[in-house]
């Protein structure tokens, strides 16, 4: 059984001064906001249902709705990897807005290290390869960077061996422009220098050499210097703009590696409303992943 209480307000009244045309008007935005025009008065309207079933005796205003407001929560949110790339478009005029932070852990220490790199994009993986490939949304996530063979980064992760089940690392990607944070935990491998994995897969040659290309001059005399992290003993001798006489690009030194971070745990944080979200590669695919909004 449904009842209907009606209370009139004089205080909101249509005054009868007002031209008819006027008063169609305001009885027409009235009734959309849910009054009703009632004589003189503005009338409101609530109903309530009265049921005998002591089924529904318990259930409370607070349970409203709950099942479709968590739906619509787990169905708003989304991967790290459509984040990411928007987060990276508001970015693209910020100076050094592609710098991110790469920590790996001494394993002589077993303290840990942190230095800048750049990131230079998402490496495809082609089904060929004999490369892991880690797949979100249908694209790649497997996180593109260049070091040379004789940096720590690379000592500190392949003391093990290297392969996808080592090499942990977790990179740290501030976006100044929009107060966001991807912290993103995964394993770092490299091609190169013919001491690793995949330096002889296929694709991967040809990815690396590509990147050679790819790079400025100057980058590319960086891996023509002396041993890092000795005592200085002047300016290195380098192919200008890693060149040869004729000016085209020298063949790829072995110093010269790719360094891919192969993600597969997202901690994201946007401080404007203090959103947090963790993103998770399940264990047993390389593109599952879950979504879960935790306290900030």
């Amino acid at each position: 059984t449904t009842t209907t209480t009606t209370t009139t307000t004089s205080a909101f009244a249509v005054k009868s001064t007002f031209s008819s045309s006027t008063k169609q008007l305001v009885n027409n935005k009235l009734s959309r906001a849910g009054f009703e025009v009632v004589g003189g008065g503005v009338s409101t309207r609530s109903s309530r249902s009265m049921s005998s079933s002591s089924s529904n005796n318990n259930v409370g205003i607070s349970d409203i709705g709950v099942n479709e407001i968590t739906e619509a929560k787990e169905e708003s949110l989304q991967s790290w990897r459509s984040m990411i790339e928007i987060s990276i478009a508001k970015s693209r005029k910020v100076r050094g807005g592609n710098y991110v932070q790469i920590a790996t852990i001494d394993p002589a220490t077993n303290e840990p290290r942190c230095r800048t790199v750049v990131f230079r994009g998402f490496q495809e993986i082609s089904p060929e390869s004999s490369a892991k490939r880690i797949v979100c949304d249908d694209k790649s996530c497997i996180m593109k960077m260049i070091t040379d063979t004789r940096s720590n980064k690379v000592a500190e992760t392949t003391s093990a061996g290297n392969n996808a089940n080592n090499g942990a690392s977790e990179m740290v990607w501030w976006f100044s422009k929009s107060s966001e944070q991807y912290r993103i935990r995964g394993n770092l491998i490299f091609v190169g220098g013919g001491q690793f994995e995949f330096d002889q897969d296929p694709f991967m040659k040809k990815a690396r050499k590509e990147q050679w290309g790819n790079l400025s001059d100057m980058a590319r005399e960086q891996f023509f210097w002396t041993d890092p992290g000795i005592e200085y003993s002047g300016e290195s001798i380098v192919p200008t703009g890693g060149r040869d006489e004729n000016g085209k690009v020298v063949p790829v030194p072995d110093t010269f590696l790719l360094m891919l971070l192969l993600p597969k745990h997202v901690d994201y944080l946007r401080l404007g409303d203090n959103f947090r979200q963790i993103d998770e590669l399940s264990s047993s695919s390389e593109e599952e992943w879950s979504q879960n909004r935790v306290n900030p």
